[in-house]
């Protein structure tokens, strides 16, 4: 009988204590095993390896299972055209009724793109709010901690820093995490039959209730004493491992976070936190309702308070996604939601932000990437040191441009249309007088036709070197 533990039948003569005690040589062309692995090889169970060597052109669509950071490159190459859809969208290009997009969701799209018709003073609005709606961990407080973190002397004290700022983080996204929660349960009824989906339903709505009033026990109770129940009582009774078993295990991600995110834990952290001297000023005279009030003062809170655009872009994708939006915006949001879940992944340590808008009856996109961790490098404070700008404007074409302040000077790289590149002189003395009006010095200010988009890697080279002299591996 076989032995059922082993991933295969025992070989002949495993069992024998002389054949036991012989060393096994992978390279011996005498023995006819299958299954000995080369301490110096990684190889699959199948035999097969899919290893991509960098100038395999013939294999460059396979994924490259040697490396996550690799695979990742190839998705970031492969990504879809975010200006091109943006631009489709703005347009109007096959949303209108007739294509099959529902009349509710004409009326809402036909508001969000008037949302995005803006002047000079609405546009610098628009763009302020959305880098402060980026930076979570932005102004005095966190410059304070970033500042102690660095200097700190203890492994100790930068672990405390480092669990502050995850509360922090789950505390300030107590919203998201119950909208996303309640909408786990909610697909998790649409997976289970009707006998557990009405339990699950009336469950939903404790929990929805629990919410509201501002109950996070009564909700992980709710959470761990009827939800989990239910479900392992259901995959237990019909071995059913498919769409609810997957879905609880986001559900437990999300609530690992919520319980994290507790107030009042997160309070005596910060007090914990302020005994070192880390913040200016006497803060322990403060009370609980004080320092949470505080901690949820900041820019980013303010900001995404007040973010319309991005809570109308998500309901929009969400609906389109669903089909309401007919085939054409259906297609524009999944290229849309591709490509920002690629630029916020973990290999982009870079503020990433989306500016579509309309100036003067043309459609604009408009894409950031700015490394906010290079504003501290040397020790020296210097605003916006460098930043990639893609922008593309209907019926004038793409434009691509680098800007770089360090040591002083700000220097600018343009790449731009060939019928604007026959201005160059006259426009990098543009570029240079915006400059110095706006009290910066100007540096080398580069414009000339495009060639090729300038791609991350090639605005922010040390950005890739740090992060492939890390771990590398793939699972």
């Amino acid at each position: 009988m076989p032995e059922i533990l082993r991933p295969t039948n025992p070989v002949p003569g495993y069992d024998n204590a002389a054949t036991r005690n012989q060393p096994i040589n992978p390279q011996d062309p005498n023995r006819n095993i299958q299954n000995v692995v080369d301490p110096n090889r990684v190889t699959r169970g199948d035999q097969r390896s899919d290893q991509q060597q960098p100038g395999d052109a013939a294999l460059s669509h396979r994924v490259r299972y040697e490396s996550n950071f690799l695979t990742f490159l190839q998705r970031l190459a492969n990504a879809p055209d975010t200006a091109s859809a943006i631009l489709r969208l703005l347009q109007g290009q096959g949303l209108q009724v007739s294509s099959g997009i529902t009349p509710g969701l004409a009326a809402e799209l036909q508001g969000f793109l008037e949302m995005l018709q803006m002047d000079e003073a609405q546009l610098t609005q628009f763009l302020h709010s959305q880098l402060q709606s980026g930076l979570r961990f932005g102004g005095a407080l966190f410059s304070a901690l970033r500042a102690a973190y660095n200097s700190a002397g203890s492994e100790m004290f930068r672990t405390e820093i480092l669990q502050f700022l995850r509360q922090y983080s789950d505390w300030s996204s107590t919203g998201h995490l119950q909208t996303r929660m309640l909408r786990t349960l909610a697909d998790m009824t649409q997976s289970l039959p009707s006998h557990w989906a009405n339990q699950l339903t009336d469950i939903a709505g404790r929990m929805e209730n629990a919410f509201a009033a501002g109950d996070r026990q009564g909700a992980l109770e709710t959470l761990r004493g009827q939800v989990f129940p239910l479900i392992a009582d259901y995959v237990r009774r019909t071995h059913d491992h498919g769409m609810a078993r997957s879905l609880l295990s986001l559900l437990t991600l999300d609530m690992v976070r919520y319980e994290n995110g507790d107030g009042n834990a997160l309070v005596q952290t910060f007090r914990h936190l302020n005994n070192y001297g880390i913040f200016r000023g006497d803060l322990s005279s403060l009370s609980d309702e004080d320092i949470l009030r505080l901690l949820g003062d900041t820019d980013f809170a303010k900001a995404s308070r007040s973010d319309n655009f991005a809570e109308r872009f998500a309901q929009l994708a969400q609906r389109s996604l669903r089909g309401e939006g007919g085939t054409a915006a259906q297609e524009i949001f999944r290229n849309l939601m591709s490509s920002i879940l690629l630029n916020e992944s973990v290999y982009m340590p870079l503020q990433h932000l989306l500016l579509p808008f309309q100036w003067e009856d043309r459609a604009v996109f408009s894409e950031m990437w700015v490394d906010p961790d290079a504003q501290h490098s040397g020790g020296r404070e210097e605003p916006a040191p460098r930043l990639l700008i893609k922008m593309d404007i209907e019926g004038l074409g793409a434009f691509d441009l680098i800007i770089d302040s360090s040591g002083g000077r700000t220097s600018l790289q343009v790449s731009c249309p060939r019928q604007v590149a026959a201005f160059s002189g006259d426009v990098s003395r543009d570029l240079s007088e915006i400059l110095t009006r706006n009290g910066l010095t100007p540096g080398d200010v580069r414009v000339s036709a495009m060639r090729h988009p300038i791609t991350i890697s090639d605005a922010f080279p040390k950005l890739f070197q740090e992060v492939k002299s890390g771990v590398d591996v793939k699972v």
